[in-house]
C-alpha cells in the first residue's frame, strides 16, 4: 500500500503505512553568494555541491535503490569538498511507507554512520510528516527535500 488509510505520514515510525497526500507550491530564491551579501540580503543556505543519477536496477516500480542514493550522497559531497561528518542534519524524502524509510535510512547509514561519534549524531527530519507529501512541490517544501543530494 502506498497511500496511508488515515492519510497520514509516520515517517520513520513503526506504525508507518504509507504516505499521506497534500496540496501545495514553494519557491525557492537563489542569488549568488556576493549579489545576495553584497544587497544585503539574508543568506539562510549556501548550495556548496549537486548531484543527481537514476535509480537503476531496484525490485520494483516504486521501490527504491538504497545503492543508488549512496551514490548519489557521495557525489554530491564529493562535489561540494564535504565530508560526511561536515553534515549534521539531513532533510529526508520520508515518505512514510514500511518499505521506503527504511531504504532510505540505510543509505543514509551507509554513507554517514561509519566514521560518526555518538557526541556528532546526524538529524533526520521530514517535512511530510507535518504537511503531506505534495507531490510535484514536495521538493521545496523540504527546501530541497534531500537524500542528501544539495550540500
Amino acid at each position: 500500500t502506498m497511500l496511508s488509510p488515515d492519510g497520514r505520514c509516520k515517517t520513520f515510525d513503526a506504525s508507518a503505512d504509507g504516505y499521506g497526500r497534500g496540496e501545495g507550491c514553494g519557491a525557492v530564491v537563489l542569488k549568488r553568494l556576493a549579489d545576495a551579501e553584497g544587497g544585503g540580503a539574508a543568506v539562510f543556505g549556501v548550495i556548496r555541491g549537486t548531484a543527481t543519477n537514476q535509480d537503476g536496477r531496484s525490485s520494483s516500480l516504486t521501490a527504491p535503490s538504497g545503492p543508488s542514493q549512496q551514490d548519489v550522497i557521495r557525489a554530491a559531497l564529493r562535489d561540494a569538498s564535504a565530508n560526511p561528518d561536515d553534515v549534521d542534519y539531513v532533510e529526508c524524502h520520508g515518505t512514510g511507507t514500511a518499505l521506503g524509510d527504511p531504504i532510505e535510512v540505510g543509505a543514509l547509514k551507509g554513507v554517514f554512520a561509519a566514521e560518526r561519534e555518538a557526541s556528532h549524531p546526524l538529524v533526520l527530519g521530514a517535512i511530510k510528516t507535518n504537511i503531506g507529501h505534495l507531490e510535484g512541490g514536495a521538493g521545496a517544501a523540504g527546501a530541497g527535500e534531500s537524500e542528501a543530494s544539495r550540500l
